[in-house]
């Protein structure tokens, strides 16, 4: 067995022995061991290998020693008790490796109900447009049915739900599923292990989720020299990230772009290098959005590129007003949008960079 995946659907828990863990899945284990957590439960029971319906019953003959007993042979036997540590299948720790494929923002948590549901995180703006993504374990189709039963109650909107295989899938699912608008993905198609140790997407799951993407969220027809701005929109709305000293992560609403300074017209045509208006914004940055005289990059010469950065933003974005204003006391300046700098502690992860999303998928 080459995936963790056909293992979940034999448990009817998500957890068993490390030696279980070992024996369902064979060769691949080491590839897959780092989505299993140790627990502190001890197993009761251990298979036995090689003789798939008989079982060891552990018995702690003293302290930290273990025996298992053979019902079938009358037989103890020596246990190692790292054999009979439990393992639980950590889905936090799928749903990271998901998020860093398909770009969602990562929302993680054990939904209501005795089945294994969780919800995975949301794609575009969670007030929005886009769509949820969810997860469902189950070990047999009366479960299965229950779940997606479960699901298209309680979420009206279209959504992604991924299921270790469509092996329990009924065509009734499907049907109500599909009637909802909704994109089924399983696991054993679609996430795989690739010879240099990590995960990837299917090119089949990567066209699915394009086209489900593209089908709720149309990309923005764009002009030209500027940006995909939301009707409406205004300079609170605004949140600018720098990846670097040469590329800001833009987000307004559901539209994100990561621009370079170049794309954002803020280049020197002279050089091909950034412009003063593009330092100052990076100063700005690093003044988390505020300029005085106080500050290290403080000098009259920026009077005139705040001008001039003032007009270069209202019309690449389209939104009126100033998007670098004088504050209160009219003694600095200060960016109604939000600004971070390079260095900024919750800087876009990759999972949440707009040309991952839209070019790896």
């Amino acid at each position: 067995m080459c995936q963790p995946w056909q293992a979940l659907e034999q448990l009817n828990d998500v957890a068993t022995s490390h030696l279980s863990w070992r024996l369902m899945l064979g060769d691949a284990f080491d590839e897959h061991c780092n989505l299993l957590v140790p627990i502190k439960d001890l197993a009761a029971a251990l298979p036995v290998p090689g003789r798939p319906y008989e079982w060891l019953e552990i018995v702690e003959v003293e302290d930290g020693v273990f025996e298992g007993y053979n019902e079938k042979t009358e037989e103890y036997v020596p246990v190692d008790r790292r054999d009979i540590v439990c393992y639980e299948f950590s889905f936090g720790k799928l749903a990271a490796e998901l998020a860093s494929l398909v770009g969602y923002d990562m929302a993680f948590e054990r939904l209501g109900g005795p089945m294994y549901r969780y919800r995975l995180g949301h794609y575009g703006n969670p007030n929005g447009s886009g769509f949820s993504l969810f997860l469902a374990k189950v070990s047999d189709p009366r479960r299965l049915d229950w779940c997606i039963d479960a699901f298209l109650a309680e979420f009206q909107r279209p959504f992604v739900l991924f299921l270790t295989s469509k092996r329990m899938l009924s065509s009734r699912n499907e049907t109500m599923l599909d009637s909802r608008g909704s994109l089924v993905v399983p696991l054993d198609q679609s996430l795989l292990f690739s010879d240099d140790g990590e995960w990837c997407l299917s090119p089949w799951t990567r066209q699915q989720l394009v086209a489900f993407r593209d089908r709720l969220m149309p990309p923005a027809k764009t002009v030209t020299g500027r940006f995909p701005t939301p009707s409406g929109s205004r300079w609170s709305d605004v949140e600018m990230r720098f990846s670097d000293t040469e590329k800001i992560s833009v987000v307004i609403r559901d539209q994100r772009q990561v621009l370079t300074y170049s794309q954002l017209g803020l280049v020197d045509s002279r050089s091909g290098k950034p412009s003063k208006q593009w330092e100052l914004l990076l100063k700005f940055a690093r003044e988390h959005g505020m300029m005085t005289w106080l500050s290290p990059d403080a000098c009259r010469k920026n009077r005139k590129q705040r001008e001039l950065l003032n007009k270069s933003l209202q019309q690449f974005f389209d939104i009126e007003g100033e998007p670098i204003e004088l504050t209160d006391d009219r003694k600095g300046w200060r960016c109604v949008f939000k600004l971070h700098p390079e260095d900024w502690e919750h800087a876009f992860s990759s999972a949440n960079q707009p040309n991952r999303q839209q070019d790896e998928w």
